[in-house]
């Protein structure tokens, strides 16, 4: 039943991810690229080598280097300990968003920003940002099926504060080092917030089933 309503969830998803052509078709216009570029040098005026190492530091916990093997983590130690409908939603909740990252790529193939300051190089496509993606979708897991477990007030707004800080902080350091236009993060934000609504309405649906 799960597998059945997170096809349906990813369905809706990738149908409503479609509305990323409306802002892609923005974006190609003169004068957007202009205000993407602009962005993208405003935030490149802030460099600074403590600063750099920090945004490095970020891009690479939102990377599949540090992601892939945490979720793997996760869905041991939940299935281990016998939360087995929590594993499957953060496999899930994984999975999909890599694979709506990965058909937008492939339907936009935009390149990646051609700038000479650039502190890393990609060759993948660029829009939307697979960063932001999944930082959206994982810290949005997080979030949902621990504040629940949180009794404070305080705790729960420190985690949602910390959750949101990573989320941006992740999608801002992949434009820092050159690697994406802010539009870019923009449309990884809204592949991400879209999947993850459908993930934990599933959840939710499912809960009530019960």
């Amino acid at each position: 039943m799960f597998g059945v309503l997170l096809a349906v969830g990813l369905g809706a998803a990738l149908v409503a991810t479609f509305g990323l052509v409306e802002l892609h078709d923005e974006i190609l216009e003169a004068s957007s690229v202009l205000a993407d570029q602009a962005l993208q040098s405003w935030v490149h005026g802030f460099t600074r080598p403590w600063l750099t190492v920090v945004m490095e530091a970020l891009s690479w916990i939102g990377s599949p280097f540090a992601l892939g093997p945490a979720v793997m983590i996760a869905v041991v130690v939940l299935w281990w300990r016998r939360f087995s409908d929590d594993a499957v939603l953060v496999a899930a909740a994984a999975f999909g968003g890599v694979l709506l990252d990965e058909v937008m790529k492939l339907h936009f193939k935009r390149l990646r920003p051609d700038v000479p300051w650039a502190l890393v190089q990609e060759s993948s496509f660029s829009f939307p940002s697979g960063h932001s993606v999944m930082a959206m979708v994982m810290y949005g897991v997080i979030v949902y099926k621990t504040q629940d477990k949180l009794r404070s007030k305080w705790s729960k707004a420190a985690l949602m504060l910390g959750a949101l800080a990573m989320v941006v902080g992740i999608g801002v350091s992949r434009v820092y080092l050159g690697v994406h236009y802010p539009s870019d993060v923009a449309g990884g934000y809204f592949v991400g917030a879209v999947w993850l609504a459908a993930v934990i309405g599933a959840d939710l649906w499912l809960a009530r089933l019960r």
